[in-house]
């Protein structure tokens, strides 16, 4: 069988342009954004399609988020909550019945433990609007800083009302909500593009590691993220 799990990483966050529709007047501050994740051919011939996650879930409120990725149908799960209010992220890490977090504070060039061994995102074109999902965005070419030669496109929207979104993940230099970018965490490449952005209640309560999780240190969870992409 080949190596299960391999596709187990996010966000997350992060290929399919498909710019059009009628731009929406009002932006919003509380809501669940979906993406697709989809693959390159040769990231497909490599692995079974059911042992890498096909989708990534969002949902914020009030500067809150939480970013959340399954496997194995729900058995492996990765999330990450930024909790404004306690100035900290949470990574939380599930392994079967094995429930893990490690929260962190919120500090100027550090990355969460989900991103600590991915490159930062350069951007290297000026932005031009876009309107994805209704919405008014910017698009922009990026690469990794560790592989320049492999641009990709990016889209992202201010009409999202996440305060610095992107602050302290490599993807800092993009000032608004993505909605289309990649991902790459060691050898894998990860294409994530909303499919929907819905306005609805996210409790505030979401935004804090569930009682029946175990803290843990951060190297632990980053080794154990590491492991689950072999």
């Amino acid at each position: 069988m080949r190596k299960p799990i391999a596709g187990l990483v996010i966000l997350s966050a992060f290929i399919l342009c498909s710019c059009g529709g009628r731009v929406k007047n009002n932006s919003i501050s509380e809501g669940v954004i979906t993406y697709d994740i989809t693959y390159d051919s040769a990231i497909q011939s490599r692995y079974d399609a059911w042992l890498l996650p096909s989708e990534l879930i969002v949902r914020f409120n009030s500067n809150h988020s939480i970013n959340s990725i399954e496997a194995l149908g729900g058995a492996i799960s990765i999330s990450i909550i930024k909790n404004p209010e306690r100035n900290e992220f949470s990574t939380l890490l599930k392994i079967f019945n094995k429930k893990l977090y490690h929260s962190e504070p919120i500090e100027q060039e550090r990355y969460p433990a989900l991103y600590s061994r991915m490159p930062a995102v350069k951007l290297i074109s000026e932005g031009e609007t876009c309107e994805f999902l209704g919405y008014s965005c910017t698009k922009v070419k990026g690469y990794f800083a560790d592989n320049p030669d492999f641009p990709f496109e990016i889209i992202y929207t201010s009409q999202i009302q996440i305060e610095n979104p992107n602050a302290h993940t490599p993807f800092e230099e993009v000032k608004g909500t993505l909605l289309q970018f990649n991902i790459r965490l060691n050898n894998l490449t990860m294409h994530a593009t909303a499919r929907s952005v819905k306005s609805e209640h996210v409790p505030l309560e979401l935004f804090a590691p569930p009682s029946d999780y175990v803290v843990t240190d951060s190297q632990t969870i980053a080794n154990l993220i590491y492991t689950l992409q072999q």
